[in-house]
């Protein structure tokens, strides 16, 4: 990175300490955007609620096996998570990685809950029921490529003085830390038994 905010925002702490935040941050959000390609290259983003992240970080969301999402994975796999931590001033995170279906019914089961039959309505057939047995009910799997995350350090107001100031004096702001996590460095914690249970 060679632009001057980026430079300025790039402080790495430990890979514990980043993953550790993350989770936190994830925690807070209730729903993230997730990004996938169509055939034609067009890029469709849609919100969506995690269902899971995996002790190793895997990203899950329940889904509809008939929806458009399921074609555009078949052509490409590459996706896209984002969350912005607005209005908390939290900071935000985008997570590039490969996503696959799940068809375990023991995830499906697991991950499902009440309010997962509203996704998926009842047809009346005695099949397609939003049920964890429905068929339609599968689990998105993203395996991490890449995180960016900025966390916020800095509250409202001292964000406001910080830009201020900056603008004022000709240095570049520095409201956070921009934090990359890579999936070498996830492998290897997870190979080493370092990464803690969420």
């Amino acid at each position: 990175m060679s632009d001057e905010y980026s430079k300025t925002a790039s402080a790495q702490p430990s890979l514990t300490e980043k993953l550790t935040t993350l989770r936190a941050f994830f925690k807070a959000q209730k729903s993230v955007i997730l990004t996938t390609h169509a055939p034609d290259g067009s890029l469709h983003a849609r919100v969506m609620a995690v269902a899971e992240i995996t002790p190793d970080w895997k990203f899950r969301f329940i889904y509809d096996k008939e929806s458009y999402k399921e074609v555009e994975v078949d052509n490409d796999k590459h996706v896209n998570i984002a969350v912005d931590g607005t209005p908390s001033n939290t900071g935000w995170a985008s997570i590039a990685g490969k996503a696959a279906r799940l068809d375990d019914k023991e995830v499906v089961e697991k991950l499902w809950n009440p309010t997962t039959k509203a996704w998926f309505g009842d047809k009346g057939d005695g099949v397609h029921d939003g049920t964890p047995s429905d068929p339609r009910i599968a689990v998105f799997q993203v395996t991490v490529d890449e995180i960016r995350h900025f966390h916020q350090e800095k509250t409202t107001v001292g964000l406001l003085v910080d830009v201020v100031s900056s603008a004022i004096s000709g240095s570049t702001a520095s409201p956070g830390s921009l934090r990359t996590i890579t999936k070498e460095e996830i492998s290897s914690a997870w190979a080493k038994n370092e990464l803690k249970e969420p």
